[in-house]
């Protein structure tokens, strides 16, 4: 029998309506999470620097194309001034990390490295929308404890359901959709408080 059908995305709002999207997340992920005020973040802390080298990683090795030149200032130790790169304080002890990732739109081609999670380990925010990743996602994936946003949609991820998203525990917006996964959607996926569901039923095919 033909595959149910998927949703169709949102049709895609200005610049300025996704970057208030993005701010109002993080702005409501700081409030839950920053510490107080008297804790002062350090620029050099080893979260930055651990995600310097994470950042570089993929831009030099797992990213193949960027027509429009969005990561040609990822230059230098100084990442929360990269283009769709965001920083915060950590809740655990208040040093600055990256807690967003926001790539829509960029036309970007390449892959996911199994170190970016490990990099970034306190990621609350990942946006890929419209861009030509391919590749599965790493296991490492479960290394996101903090991960409360991941849209994938609209790129050439393969395979079958990525299963390692049933085990992110922050996780409550999931988009998934118009990509090259097969096989079944897992049931699971529906018991999640996801606050957007990103399927039409759980027998619905992902090809």
């Amino acid at each position: 029998s033909p595959p149910a059908m998927i949703p169709a995305p949102r049709a895609s709002t200005a610049g300025g309506s996704r970057w208030r999207r993005v701010l109002l997340a993080l702005a409501l992920l700081l409030l839950t999470l920053a510490p107080p005020a008297s804790a002062q973040p350090t620029p050099t802390s080893p979260a930055l620097q651990a995600a310097y080298t994470a950042l570089q990683a993929w831009k030099r090795t797992a990213m193949f194309s960027d027509p429009s030149n969005f990561t040609a200032n990822w230059v230098g130790p100084n990442v929360c001034a990269y283009n769709g790169i965001y920083c915060a304080p950590r809740p655990s002890d208040g040093a600055l990390a990256v807690a967003g990732i926001d790539l829509n739109h960029a036309d970007i081609a390449g892959h996911i490295p199994a170190d970016l999670p490990l990099g970034l380990p306190d990621l609350a925010l990942l946006h890929l929308n419209s861009n030509r990743f391919c590749g599965v996602l790493p296991d490492t994936f479960l290394r996101l404890r903090l991960l409360h946003e991941l849209d994938l949609s609209n790129n050439r991820f393969v395979g079958a359901f990525p299963a390692v998203v049933l085990g992110l525990p922050a996780l409550r917006y999931l988009d998934l959709r118009f990509n090259d996964f097969e096989g079944p959607i897992p049931p699971a996926v529906f018991d999640r408080p996801l606050a957007t569901p990103s399927f039409s039923t759980p027998t619905a095919s992902m090809a």
